[in-house]
């Protein structure tokens, strides 16, 4: 298996904002890799197959975990913060989208991962995660760039 592990621990760590709770998932995905690597047949989509592992896992840790403190910060920063400010703490804003939207961002945007792996990974049909990542986009442009 080729070495996918900055790749997946940049995932945890920007989904799961405490490096602490990223290092667990970080740990806890690659034990899952290893253990399901004895029994599948992965070459030819190894990417992919790695990529629907780690977002399965990061996905189910996000639901079992909430952000409330984290999301009080971010609306105080939206009443207080102007552009600039709010362009410095662009991590926060990336977080207020759903788990999955930012796993889709993160792969796409950061990462370079072509759709069809993405689509793999979290299940989602190509043309919707285009569609998904447009909204995704605009939420964040509204949340960075509006008039006070």
């Amino acid at each position: 298996m080729k070495s996918y592990g900055d790749l997946l621990f940049d995932l945890c760590s920007q989904i799961l904002w405490s490096s602490y709770n990223a290092q667990m998932a970080f740990r806890n995905i690659l034990k899952v890799l290893k253990n399901k690597a004895r029994f599948q047949k992965y070459e030819k989509y190894e990417r992919s197959w790695v990529l629907q592992t780690a977002c399965q896992q990061l996905l189910r840790l996000c639901s079992q975990q909430q952000e409330i403190a984290i999301k009080k910060k971010q609306i105080k920063w939206d009443v207080q913060g102007s552009v600039p400010t709010r362009l410095k703490q662009f991590s926060l804003y990336l977080g207020r989208l759903s788990p999955e939207d930012q796993l889709l961002l993160l792969l796409k945007d950061k990462h370079q991962i072509p759709y069809p792996d993405i689509s793999a990974a979290l299940g989602i049909p190509e043309g919707s995660l285009k569609i998904k990542r447009q909204q995704a986009l605009m939420c964040l442009s509204e949340w960075l760039w509006k008039k006070r």
